[in-house]
């Protein structure tokens, strides 16, 4: 921790005080949910902000009832929940190098939350409940099914300082930063991403914000009531945030994280990784962008760590009824370049968003470049389609393929070349209610020259969500 806090200590003064937790900010003159409720799909709960409701004449959705309730002049709970199935299909799982050569199955989540205010929101208790399944299924990841669990469960103290607003959050609860580039929510496959630990939040109204957190992923088990805090590995970071000017903004960040064991290119042992990055991002005159360049080390079994990343897309909005927008993406992280010699040069992009080259969550952004067009539409203001192409390369193939989880494809690290191949994908979603979200994925995997030289094959996969949240 010492690493980043020297490293960071020049821009500390920058930042001043309100929370990023939306319970603890004031009430938005103008608020989205009072248009449409609740937060769509993917977007944590603890968000949403239903003091409005206050109003008899604003309660118009039938759900008004349950979600807020008033319990004196200074306390408030807020209640409600999700059911998400998902029905998904792949034709050569993990590139065909498994036996199994179809995997069809479907999954079940259920969220229940209940979300408590006291003294004017200086005082805040969440929790949420979650039971997640997976039936059928062969090929079965780490975060498939976790059955019945506490999913979050956490208390929040805030307190108003002149212009500025303190948070402290403690216990069980899901965390994302900037573009999601090192660490999300993870809304696939089934399990959400969640940490334990400690989160403060120290933010202006200007918009500069500085979090400070310590934290341990949950480590997932398959029975009720098991899941527990990885002791074998610490996460802690300082996230801060400058606008420049309407729209345009940077990310300052550095994070560290402690591991007992993890595996690198064929090597294992314990590991101390930093990372240091920041984040250019910004709308105007029709033009995104959100580009991150990170820079880590440290040291793993002996070895310096010197590694790398480019994270980002940059894109424009045709004025249209459309609103078709065209976008390119581009990610390179480093590889390892000698297993021999005294450094590790593979990025590890830690609690990364997944899916971003397709939903079946094939290739993790390490030792990997990936480039293509992507592309938005909505033919009706229900309906949003994105398809994207994607080729992409081993930056070094002295190192392994990975998936996501730092997980390497057996025997990719033995075998030449870096064309990985191309990813095809598409997302549909239909939003034919406020509470209810369909969403269809399709993804083909065009594999290159590393997976034929494994034996691998091409993958087909297709996946059906449907999304209620009350």
């Amino acid at each position: 921790m010492r690493h980043l806090a020297v490293a960071l200590l020049p821009s500390l003064g920058l930042f001043a005080g309100a929370p990023c937790f939306a319970g603890a900010t004031p009430q938005a003159q103008t608020d989205p949910l009072e248009q449409s409720r609740p937060l769509r799909p993917g977007q944590p709960r603890w968000l949403e902000d239903y003091r409005f409701l206050d109003d008899p004449a604003k309660r118009t959705d039938p759900f008004d009832a349950l979600r807020f309730h008033r319990l004196s002049e200074s306390s408030w709970l807020q209640l409600g929940g999700e059911v998400r199935l998902r029905a998904d299909h792949v034709s050569n799982p993990l590139f065909g190098l498994t036996p199994v050569e179809d995997d069809s199955y479907w999954q079940q989540r259920v969220h229940l939350h209940g979300d408590l205010h006291l003294l004017d929101d200086s005082l805040r208790a969440f929790v949420q409940l979650e039971d997640t399944r997976s039936h059928g299924q062969e090929v079965v990841g780490p975060r498939d099914q976790g059955r019945t669990d506490i999913h979050q469960a956490f208390l929040e103290s805030n307190w108003v300082l002149d212009d500025a607003r303190l948070g402290v959050r403690l216990g069980r609860q899901e965390m994302a930063y900037g573009a999601h580039a090192l660490v999300t929510y993870a809304e696939t496959p089934n399990i959400r991403q969640n940490f334990d630990g400690l989160r403060t939040s120290l933010s202006a109204r200007d918009g500069r914000r500085l979090d400070v957190f310590a934290v341990r992923p949950v480590a997932y088990d398959n029975d009720d009531f098991d899941d527990s805090s990885d002791d074998a590995t610490s996460f802690y970071g300082l996230y801060g945030t400058l606008p420049w000017s309407q729209g345009v903004g940077i990310d300052l960040y550095a994070m560290g994280i402690e591991r007992d064991h993890i595996t690198w290119n064929g090597r294992a042992g314990a590991e101390e990784r930093y990372t240091l990055g920041t984040r250019l991002y910004g709308q105007r005159s029709g033009f995104d962008w959100s580009w991150d360049f990170m820079h880590q080390f440290g040291d793993f079994e002996g070895k310096d760590i010197n590694a790398w990343s480019l994270w980002g897309e940059g894109g424009y909005t045709l004025q249209n009824p459309w609103k078709v927008r065209l976008g390119m993406r581009l990610d390179a992280s480093s590889g390892d370049r000698d297993r021999n010699d005294g450094e590790l040069n593979t990025f590890d992009p830690l609690y990364t968003k997944t899916g971003v080259y397709g939903e079946a969550g094939l290739i993790a952004p390490a030792n990997l470049i990936a480039v293509g067009p992507v592309l938005g539409f909505s033919p009706h203001r229900e309906v949003r389609i994105e398809p994207a192409i994607f080729r992409l390369w081993r930056q070094s193939d002295e190192d392994a393929v990975y998936l996501p989880g730092t997980r390497a494809v057996p025997g990719s690290a033995a075998v030449s070349g870096h064309d990985l191949g191309t990813s095809y994908r598409v997302n549909a979603r239909w939003t034919p209610t406020a509470n209810l979200a369909i969403d269809l994925d399709y993804q083909f995997y065009d594999t290159g020259e590393v997976f034929q030289n494994l034996g691998g094959k091409d993958t087909h996969f297709i996946s059906v969500r449907t999304s209620f949240r009350f």
